[in-house]
């Protein structure tokens, strides 16, 4: 393998030349072309009071605490098989990234970041780092699903009759599915008893290699980081002048994220799909306040750069030193 990268080092710097401008390029029709958001920062009248400033810059200081609990997650899944530095882990995770917001589906994710392994197989890498995502998806999951209730029982009179019902069926599920997930094991058991099991028997050991303990702490990581995505949400709604009350922005925020997690996310739906689903939601619980429609468009779109954008130009950054003949 290291033979290889030296031999075709000249197509590897081809390929990372291409990769850096393909990734600017999409950066830059995403936030001028499809977002248009500087037109919409040219029409929006900013306040820039001391509180409003502040609720821009702990939303931006938040990136912080989001990628660093994603690296910890990372870390602590990745160390069962491969020791490697939360450093190292770090410049994995920002990798991602980078592939993700290319991708669809954010399918580049798990090649941003087993690239940066050394010894463990890469098919390994990329289980465990879905072990990791399903974490995550299943926390936004359980959580809007109960925003998406409080959503619909504001605007269906049936529902909000039954509210209390659909929601201990909500919790029953929920539970299950929480323990399904900390007993991850079972999965590996179940594809034992397949004719294929052999040949994919040394992947799919690392669905039996963790604790209990192990994977609840990776759920708390992840529930964690959900708050994070939260907080940084809301603020930026109060930034942009969206002043809806705090049970409203509350919910607004999980549906949103909800919405946005079940969809497909192919690299053109995903452009319109931000801000569709943020005004939709928003403006419903708003009572159709039109005024409020380009604050939700700037916050939803200030989201993207500051948990998306800023990191992959990062992760870039880490691709294009990364050693591929190590």
């Amino acid at each position: 393998m290291k033979q290889f990268w030296q031999t075709h080092k000249k197509w590897i710097t081809y390929l990372k030349i291409a990769l850096a401008v393909f990734t600017i390029a999409f950066i830059l029709y995403k936030l001028l072309v499809a977002y248009q958001i500087d037109k919409k920062f040219i029409q929006f009248q900013f306040n820039f009071s001391f509180q409003n400033s502040l609720f821009l810059l702990l939303a931006i200081l938040l990136l912080f605490a989001n990628w660093g609990l994603e690296t910890a997650k990372w870390h602590l899944l990745i160390n069962q098989f491969e020791k490697i530095s939360f450093r190292n882990s770090l410049k994995a995770v920002l990798s991602g990234v980078t592939l993700s917001i290319i991708t669809p589906n954010q399918i580049g994710d798990f090649a941003g970041r087993v690239i940066h392994l050394q010894t463990l197989n890469k098919i390994k890498g990329s289980l465990i780092t879905v072990i990791g995502h399903t974490a995550q998806v299943l926390v936004t999951a359980i959580f809007g699903m109960y925003a998406l209730l409080a959503f619909t029982a504001k605007a269906d009179f049936y529902v909000y009759i039954y509210w209390k019902q659909i929601a201990f069926a909500f919790f029953i599920m929920h539970v299950f599915v929480v323990i399904a997930y900390i007993r991850i094991d079972i999965l590996y058991n179940i594809l034992s008893r397949t004719k294929f099991f052999n040949k994919i028997e040394k992947y799919i050991i690392v669905f039996k290699s963790y604790s209990k303990t192990q994977l609840t702490k990776v759920l708390l990581f992840s529930i964690i980081r959900y708050t994070v995505f939260m907080v940084q949400y809301m603020l930026l709604l109060q930034f942009f002048g969206v002043h809806i009350g705090l049970v409203n922005s509350f919910i607004g925020v999980v549906a949103v994220f909800c919405i946005q997690s079940v969809v497909p996310s192919f690299i053109l739906l995903d452009i319109g799909l931000r801000g569709a689903a943020a005004i939709f939601v928003f403006e419903e619980l708003s009572n159709f306040d039109k005024s409020i429609e380009l604050g939700v468009l700037l916050a939803a779109y200030s989201l993207w750069i500051i948990n998306m954008m800023v990191p992959s130009l990062l992760g870039l950054v880490f691709i294009l030193k990364h050693r591929f003949s190590k």
